[in-house]
């Protein structure tokens, strides 16, 4: 059954970056990390944000959470501007309004509380009763498929069951956006394909918004959309492939149809597959 309330909007933007510039200083030199990038993020959409290490993927994360400011240029969640709030109001934004999954799982989660608890944590700093609190959290932990284990300690549990109680935990309060930085780095392949699966159930079930940085091109291809970014700019921006059941790389429609017939070559470059004609051998 569907969570998301009746106010909730499916498809109107609910993230927008307008020509958003990062600098850094480092000793007297000003490092750009974001060279003017603009890029809108729908509700209940799941994106992913790909490119190699130091291209700017994790300022933007910082950024949509209320983490940084940025140097110039705007950046709008759920229709505040984030340049426009106090440091006070910045923190309401991100207990009211963003979940964290960070990479490390130590990062996640308490050591010492149950994954049940984990998850009530966020809540215990609401108005809510407890049993509003306790129903919750079943309902996440159904979510994620971690109803069983609800009354483990975290170290009772694998990776991947770690990285799943964290989307939970992340979506205690029902934030609209949910940010992910690099979910499934230290995961198998079928441990970090639960974690997908959780984020994808939170996007339909909660009409929360997920916000991917990843390495991992087989994680990308689960988005709804895929952002290159390279030297802190937006290189391309397109519905990803995706990998069936067999583990081959399916390409959309409109990019099988113009390749039909050629001979392919396939090389990988900065996190990157590149599918292309293969060019003719001129001799003579």
């Amino acid at each position: 059954m569907s969570l998301v309330t009746e106010d909730v909007r499916i498809g109107e933007t609910l993230v927008r970056l307008e020509h958003v510039y990062k600098v850094y200083r480092v000793a007297d030199t000003g490092v750009a990390a974001l060279g003017g990038v603009t890029f809108d993020v729908a509700r209940g959409e799941f994106i992913a944000v790909v490119g190699p290490s130091g291209s700017g993927k994790s300022s933007i994360l910082n950024l949509i959470g209320g983490l940084d400011r940025a140097t110039a240029g705007s950046v709008e969640v759920a229709g505040h501007d984030l340049g426009r709030l106090s440091d006070e109001e910045l923190t309401e934004f991100r207990r009211d309004r963003i979940g964290f999954v960070w990479q490390g799982t130590a990062r996640n989660l308490v050591p010492y509380l149950t994954v049940a608890e984990n998850v009530d944590l966020p809540l215990l700093a609401t108005d809510r009763s407890a049993g509003d609190r306790q129903a919750r959290v079943k309902s996440l932990l159904d979510v994620v498929g971690l109803a069983d284990r609800a009354e483990n300690l975290p170290w009772m549990l694998s990776g991947g069951e770690q990285q799943r109680a964290a989307v939970a935990v992340a979506l205690a309060n029902l934030p609209s956006v949910v940010l992910a930085d690099e979910p499934t780095a230290e995961l198998d392949s079928v441990s970090g394909e639960r974690v997908l699966e959780a984020f994808r159930a939170a996007c339909a079930d909660f009409g929360t918004t997920v916000i991917m940085v990843t390495h991992d091109l087989l994680a990308a291809a689960r988005a709804d959309r895929t952002l290159r970014l390279l030297d802190g700019r937006i290189r391309h921006a397109a519905q990803p492939g995706r990998v069936d059941e067999t583990g081959n790389l399916v390409v959309p429609e409109d990019v099988a149809a113009a390749l039909a017939g050629s001979e392919l070559e396939v090389e990988m470059s900065e996190g990157e597959v590149r599918i292309r004609k293969r060019r003719e051998q001129r001799y003579g």
